[in-house]
């Protein structure tokens, strides 16, 4: 939808952001080693490949001597994309990002953030259909629960002025109104275009290499799932156990009551995943 209108370019994923800002300057001031030194490594990123842009794209990043930080070298990136295109900016949308909003907000002191988020219940059922998704359900509503109170995390690093919260089934009921909204939040009119994607898909698709979960590109704005039908009332009660609190954060409707069984497992788990994410992040101080 975003990249529908006439201003503004969605680059696929990229996961070279991070390890970027990770770059020390050689002899203590960044020049032209330093941001080939990044280039190389975008270059070298399996998801870049997406991006359908070549080394000669680049060359002009690698010859701008006014480009003096890593954040900035990867800004260039970014705008490179968007001039490709003829857009005036281009927008992330690496999920991974949303447990970075803090160097991610630091680097780029006049970024903004959305955050998408959707009932987990849909989420879950949409995740099972992955052939790379092997997470039990219980797991999963962490997983969901995880992410999206993540994602909300971003409001209090960066303040309402640059955080845009959008419900997926808000989208899908009004995506006139929402987009609206989220142009406003951007600095952008609204485009009617925004709303006939689909019409563009194949274009979005063949960039993609394989389409994958994008299959309902295809589709104009139309619910996929309703987690009231997809899932048994045992099973939907686990998941208010496990997930139930952030459920109610994003305002959604709640599930069956789980059973004193299902909340003492929930219980006992939400006390050992913090520990385990510790540990995991000791392990990982590179990241």
């Amino acid at each position: 939808m975003l990249g529908s209108h006439s201003e503004i370019s969605v680059p696929p994923e990229s996961y070279f952001i991070l390890p970027a800002l990770r770059t020390t300057p050689v002899n203590g001031e960044f020049g032209s080693s330093d941001r080939r030194a990044i280039l190389d490594e975008v270059l070298a990123q399996k998801s870049f490949k997406k991006w359908r842009l070549n080394a000669d794209d680049l060359l002009p990043i690698l010859e701008d001597d006014s480009i003096k930080t890593a954040a900035a070298t990867v800004a260039a990136v970014y705008a490179v994309f968007a001039r490709v295109h003829g857009k005036k900016i281009a927008i992330d949308k690496t999920p991974h990002h949303t447990e970075h909003v803090g160097r991610l907000s630091s680097a780029y002191p006049g970024s903004r953030f959305i955050h998408l988020v959707r009932d987990g219940r849909d989420v879950i059922p949409s995740l099972e259909a992955m052939p790379w998704f092997r997470l039990k359900y219980r797991d999963a509503a962490l997983y969901w629960r995880d992410r999206a109170l993540s994602g909300r995390g971003a409001l209090g690093i960066v303040g309402s002025a640059r955080y845009h919260e959008v419900r997926y089934e808000d989208l899908l009921f009004d995506p006139q109104r929402e987009l609206s909204r989220l142009c406003g939040f951007l600095g952008f009119d609204f485009e009617p275009e925004m709303l006939t994607y689909h019409e563009r898909a194949e274009d979005v698709i063949s960039g993609m290499g394989s389409i994958g979960s994008h299959q309902n590109i295809r589709r104009a704005p139309a619910p996929t799932r309703d987690w009231r039908t997809d899932y048994d009332t045992k099973t939907l009660a686990l998941f208010e156990a496990f997930a139930g609190d952030a459920l109610a954060v994003f305002g959604y409707e709640p599930g069956p009551e789980p059973s004193w069984r299902q909340r003492a497992q929930a219980t006992a788990l939400h006390a050992w995943v913090p520990v385990k994410k510790r540990i995991e992040t000791l392990s990982k101080r590179r990241i």
